[in-house]
């Protein structure tokens, strides 16, 4: 079968084809060996979590078949008290054990029939929480949610976890004096009868004494608007948290400690001292990368992270590459909230060489960054002047672009999450009698999504945009749709998919529409290989056909962050058969 015979039903334009994941995994074949022996202990008469503990606490389940005879006897008969005290554990006070040892080729084997019996369940529960934490919420809400209460089976574990709770509870809402003065677990099996008894007196809740900030390098009213906590506030081990986490992401200090004083706390009150290392006041970054789309990047970064003791800063990057090379400079002004509101002033110029556009960009504009609702906000106006060649025709444009957008990130690891996601909305436009050449306005979504599927990872990708303007034809380059890509369509040259002027030049479209999905599995340590198909085109009309492509790809966690190389087999017959795809950069 040739490699022409396979990709025909793509030229066709017909998906009824299934792509194979025999080329890309490798098939490990083992050869047929005998099993090793392993002892059979039975547990008959019993499951579930009442089954799980008692093997746990069986000593006999650790030994092995070589184990000797006289040793497997004697924890054989020590059995008897370890299930019985497993039970118990769980409420089964009263159960009844059969058992049985053979010694047979080729091991050793033990049955035990058990009749656990009915639980022992709770008649009385008093849970008795005295002093200030009576009326604490938390406290409340503890006490509420415990599976410890009248009628529920007698659960060692859950009484257990229930003093812990109250104890952790206590120390985190600043009842320091706090102790049990009856703890109690009555369970009396012949009668039937059980009883939790707790009293715990938790004393007053300490305040926050002194606040003292030992720092030199900003000024105390900047710092002042990370304090959540103030002296007088109840004590809360949760804000001194967020205090801590809301100091080390402002990207103003090197290390940042948060200490209570415990051990001096007296009146009800506790001292809190934060100590505050700054960072060095000039930063700069190297950056080398390489993708097929932009061929080898090098890039250059200086920011001036203390410009002065109000918490100023200015950033500045050069990107260099074949297709895109591009400056930029950002002044950031914290605001009230500085941890999540931020003023900028930026500017930047760029030069974008593809095979259907060129374009030189430059823009100027101001933002506002903030938190909202857990996604980042981001409320902009760019003045934007740009000379473009698009299919041969060249134009110049000056936009004033008002804008909003919002992006979150969430992932459970950060170098190769098994599960997360990043979203992205955006709204944009320009209106010609407001110092603009031309009226727009434009929609642009994104998503990527990581799911966990046995051993790899599916991956999901979706990109649309919209645009809605009477004159297509007075968009400047930067605001057309284009497809194709590393990043995109993979198989097809980077922006190398949309509409086409009489020349069969891409010009850009009005829409655009891209997806993927992607299955990751893993081969060897930090390698792992892929199977992809992806879809997509930018494009006047949504009856327009989407191009497709299909492909395998290689994968290599490597220090610097993940690698991919992919090979991707066009559905297009104006293209090649085939083409290679290299990238850098995170999953998300």
């Amino acid at each position: 079968m040739t490699l022409m015979s396979f990709i025909q039903p793509l030229r066709a334009g017909s998906w009824k084809w299934l792509v194979l994941p025999l080329p890309l995994f490798w098939l490990i074949l083992t050869c047929p060996v005998a099993a090793a022996a392993e002892p059979s202990i039975d547990l008959v008469g019993v499951s579930g979590a009442l089954r799980d503990n008692m093997l746990a606490g069986l000593s006999l389940a650790s030994e092995s078949c070589d184990a000797p005879a006289w040793r497997v006897k004697r924890l054989f008969r020590r059995a008897d008290e370890e299930l019985s005290r497993a039970a118990r554990a769980l409420g089964y006070y009263r159960i009844k054990l059969e058992k049985k040892l053979e010694f047979k080729a080729p091991c050793w084997q033990a049955r035990f029939t058990i009749d656990p019996g009915n639980p022992l369940l709770l008649e009385q529960v008093t849970i008795r929480i005295e002093g200030e934490a009576e009326d604490d919420p938390v406290f409340k809400k503890l006490l509420r949610n415990t599976p410890v209460r009248p009628g529920s089976p007698v659960h060692h574990g859950h009484y257990e976890t229930l003093k812990a709770d109250i104890e952790r509870v206590a120390a985190e809402r600043g009842y320091f004096d706090g102790r049990f003065v009856q703890r109690e677990l009555r369970v009396e099996p012949s009668a039937n009868r059980a009883a939790v008894l707790l009293h715990y007196l938790s004393g007053q809740r300490y305040r926050i004494g002194t606040l003292e900030l030992d720092q030199q390098a900003y000024e105390p009213e900047l710092l002042t608007r990370y304090m959540k906590i103030k002296p007088g506030d109840p004590y809360d081990s949760a804000a001194i948290a967020t205090l801590h986490q809301a100091l080390a992401d402002s990207g103003f200090f090197e290390r940042v400690s948060v200490k209570p004083d415990y051990e001096g706390a007296v009146d009800g009150e506790i001292d809190v001292q934060v100590v505050l290392e700054p960072v060095k006041r000039t930063a700069y970054r190297i950056g080398i990368g390489a993708a097929t789309d932009t061929g080898p990047r090098l890039s250059l970064a200086y920011d001036r992270r203390r410009v002065n003791r109000l918490g100023h800063r200015l950033q500045s990057k050069l990107t260099l590459s074949d297709v895109d090379n591009s400056l930029g400079v950002e002044y950031l002004i914290p605001m009230q909230e500085p941890h999540i509101d931020q003023f900028s002033i930026r500017a930047g110029y760029q030069e974008l060489d593809t095979d259907s556009t060129t374009s030189d960009t430059t823009t100027i504009g101001v933002r506002a960054l903030g938190m909202r609702g857990g996604w980042n906000e981001t409320r902009y106006i760019d003045w934007v002047s740009e000379d473009s060649v698009i299919g041969g025709e060249e134009s110049s444009a000056t936009l004033l672009v008002p804008g909003i957008s919002w992006n979150r990130t969430q992932a459970d690891q950060r170098m190769r999450p098994r599960k997360g996601s990043r979203l992205n909305l955006e709204l944009r436009g320009s209106y010609e009698s407001a110092f603009s050449d031309a009226s727009f306005a434009q929609l642009l979504a994104s998503g990527k999504w990581i799911r966990p599927l046995g051993r790899g990872r599916l991956l999901l990708r979706a990109d649309t945009g919209i645009s809605l303007t009477d004159n297509f034809t007075d968009l400047p380059a930067s605001y057309r749709f284009f497809a194709g890509g590393d990043q995109s369509v993979r198989g097809y040259e980077y922006q190398s998919l949309g509409p086409q002027d009489s020349d069969g030049d891409v010009v850009g479209g009005r829409y655009l529409l891209s997806t993927s999905i992607e299955y990751e599995y893993p081969i060897q340590g930090a390698w792992s290989a892929a199977l992809f198909v992806d879809a997509g085109n930018a494009f006047d009309a949504w009856s327009d056909g989407l191009k497709e492509s299909a492909g395998i790809g290689l994968r290599w966690r490597s220090p610097v962050g993940p690698i991919r190389l992919d090979l991707a087999i066009p559905s297009d017959r104006s293209q090649d058969s085939f083409r290679i795809h290299f990238s850098m950069g995170p999953d998300l």
